[in-house]
């Protein structure tokens, strides 16, 4: 079968899975068919982590009621490690900003100073509780945070195939890279930029590295300035998955040829859904699964 051929196949089954929508088809499979004619050593994947790797609603275990998933800036307010101070206060700076940050009404550019206020705050409240090492690594094990279902299928299969995967987070990249270790999915191939923390000799965390990461701000970051960059510089093709308009931002700070997005479309489906198909290649509905995304990985040699 011709590439093609095969990319046309392929958005065709895609199309067929009940929570997946692409509104350019012509387009996403032109896309398509180049990441398979170009194969596994020409493709690196940017992903955002907190309700695109991870689930957005989880099942309360007592009552049965859906409710948020926790993120990796929420772990420690669940944690039993710190105090009732710190829950009063993260909830209080929590009800301030998020309101902004969903606000329909406001700008991006009118956001982004108290972006940057949030972030500020909620890391000042961490480091004057003088967290260790430990403590997150306990905090880690101790919330469960949930994954989204798949997602060990998608990290692995690009271990296996050393397709590079770069976790890009505007939450602790400390935290992040304790829930992926204990579940063990943190790989050789894989590289986290996000917000991380400053530890004394004494392993407490004294402050944050900069820049500061934030949810409107990932497309500053130049990945040719890291480590990373070395496993990437010859891969042209890039597969982005985000929960967020912003997200899309992330490809920004490395130069590829071509970028496929994959949008995770969690909550208020009907309001948002002309925008993401808009804007992502390929939407997943409803907090869905991973199979589109290992469907696509199984189609590229």
């Amino acid at each position: 079968m011709s590439k093609a051929l095969q990319a046309k196949a392929l958005v065709e089954s895609l199309l067929k899975i009940p929570t997946v929508r692409i509104k350019n088809i012509p387009g996403t499979t032109d896309k398509l068919q180049k990441i398979i004619q170009d194969g596994r050593s020409n493709l690196h994947f940017i992903s955002d982590f907190d309700m695109t790797m991870s689930r957005h609603w989880v099942r309360n275990k007592e009552t049965d009621a859906l409710e948020r998933n926790s993120s990796s800036h929420g772990i420690p307010a669940r944690s039993d490690i710190m105090p009732p101070e710190y829950k009063k206060e993260t909830t209080c700076i929590y009800n301030t900003y998020y309101p902004i940050e969903i606000d329909r009404t406001m700008t991006h550019d009118e956001k982004v100073p108290y972006m940057m206020d949030w972030w500020n705050k909620a890391h000042a409240s961490l480091i004057k509780h003088r967290l260790s090492k430990h403590d997150l690594a306990e905090m880690a094990a101790q919330v469960k945070l949930e994954m989204r279902s798949g997602i060990k299928d998608v990290l692995d299969r690009c271990k296996e195939s050393q397709v590079p995967f770069l976790v890009f987070s505007a939450g602790i990249g400390n935290i992040i890279e304790e829930i992926l270790k204990q579940a063990n999915l943190f790989h050789e191939n894989m590289h986290i930029v996000s917000n991380m923390m400053v530890f004394d000799e004494k392993n407490i965390c004294v402050g944050f590295k900069e820049p500061l990461i934030h949810v409107f701000n990932k497309s500053e970051f130049q990945l040719e300035t890291s480590p990373y960059h070395r496993m990437i510089e010859e891969r042209t093709n890039v597969i982005l998955m985000g929960d967020s308009l912003g997200d899309l931002q992330m490809s920004q700070g490395v130069q590829h040829a071509l970028c496929f997005n994959i949008g995770f479309l969690n909550h208020d489906i009907k309001e948002l859904e002309a925008a993401y198909t808009e804007a992502f290649d390929l939407v997943i509905e409803g907090d869905a699964n991973m199979t589109p995304v290992i469907e696509i990985l199984k189609s590229i040699e």
